[in-house]
């Protein structure tokens, strides 16, 4: 058996993976450039040669691995579900039992999708009381779970796993990366009341709502970087090669220089707009619309995002490839609706070390280990139902 732990973050564009030992040191990390298509043959070569050159590097097999992935085909739900009992009970218990139960409820009537995660937000006991978590013995009457599930199809689940059975890995567990990141990163930032994740992906942004620590709001939309690469070659005229790296350039010129015109010591990445006189603006204003729509999309249905009058204006914190086309420049409308914005330079190995993180933590043995439930017919739930 081997004494270290393998992530793979399965991105759109990218193949991250990661290694760490017992400790949770990293010991290896490499990456890759992918188009992330499971029915491109080229994923299955550049997914062999990540493993190969790892093997190489470790002198042994790769048999098990923790996957991270997104898509804007997750997707989230919620459940409360309460048990009243008839003498007093320990809450350790029941507990455990109860959140089962909550499971299987959602698998037998969702049987075609995978759940990814399960989340607990609220404990309550005997109607009222709440508690944070379950730290010592208790005696209840009552107790009810408010739950938050993000959940994928199984046929896309069976898809990625049978990618990986092709390079004879195992995924052990196969995580959300976009909420496995917040979860991590939100660690990181001072913030009580309200602070929202956006991940701007290649082909799809997430976004995610925590407020005092609680998973309030999850949604993924098949809009990223990728769609402002192909309106600056619609609105401008050029190759979507050409979009992409002006896309890139300009906004690395925004963070570091003031663009000049007459700078003739270095590859002036605006030359072929130049030439059109195509304004620089024209180039800011079509990166922002794109974005603010993006934006209001990913996070529309957000009750947090809707009653920003009545509460604290939540932190926005913004990661996943596309941060890289902010910065604090760009007028946003959302900027008028929260309190700060903050770009979040990730990179292969932090995205690896949140899924480690996550791993060992005690929210992600809720999931680990379940099977596949089989749909139950007519008379199996009439029986059932009477039966409790």
């Amino acid at each position: 058996m081997n004494n270290f732990e393998t992530i793979i973050d399965f991105g759109s564009n990218n193949l991250r993976l990661g290694i760490f030992d017992q400790d949770s040191k990293s010991i290896y990390s490499s990456e890759k450039k992918i188009i992330n298509d499971l029915e491109n043959p080229s994923l299955d070569d550049s997914l062999t040669t990540l493993i190969r050159d790892a093997e190489k590097y470790l002198s042994t097999h790769i048999d098990n691995v923790i996957v991270l992935y997104d898509s804007p085909k997750f997707y989230s739900l919620d459940i409360s579900i309460k048990k009243v009992f008839d003498h007093v009970t320990s809450i350790k218990k029941v507990y455990d039992n109860l959140i089962e139960e909550a499971h299987f409820i959602i698998s037998q009537n969702n049987f075609k999708d995978q759940i990814i995660h399960l989340i607990v937000n609220n404990i309550l006991v005997d109607n009222h009381k709440k508690l944070d978590m379950i730290i010592e013995e208790i005696k209840i009457k009552s107790l009810t779970l408010e739950i938050k599930f993000i959940c994928i199809s199984r046929f896309l689940f069976d898809n990625i796993s049978n990618q990986f059975k092709k390079n004879n890995l195992r995924i052990l567990s196969l995580y959300c990366s976009s909420y496995v990141k917040a979860f991590y990163y939100k660690k990181k930032f001072d913030v009580k009341d309200n602070i929202i994740f956006l991940d701007i992906g290649f082909e799809r942004t997430s976004s995610l709502v925590f407020n005092n620590n609680k998973f309030e709001f999850f949604k993924s939309v098949p809009f990223g970087g990728n769609n402002i690469t192909k309106d600056i070659s619609k609105v401008l005229n050029l190759n979507l090669d050409y979009s992409e790296d002006l896309k890139i350039k300009f906004n690395e010129t925004e963070k570091n220089t003031i663009f000049s015109k007459n700078d003739i010591n270095k590859i002036n990445p605006f030359s072929e707009i130049l030439e059109k006189n195509i304004s620089i603006d024209l180039l800011k204003q079509i990166i922002e619309a794109r974005i603010d729509e993006i934006i209001q999309l990913v996070l529309s249905r957000s009750d947090t995002i809707k009653n920003l009058n009545y509460i604290a204006k939540p932190k926005l914190v913004i990661i996943g490839g596309g941060s890289q086309l902010l910065t604090n420049k760009y007028k946003l409308n959302i900027n008028k609706s929260v309190s700060e914005l903050t770009i979040f330079d990730e990179n292969g190995s932090n995205i690896c070390e949140a899924g480690l993180n996550y791993n060992k933590c005690d929210e992600s043995s809720f999931i680990k280990g379940k099977k596949k439930i089989k749909k139950l017919g007519f008379f199996e739930r009439f029986f059932n139902f009477f039966s409790k």
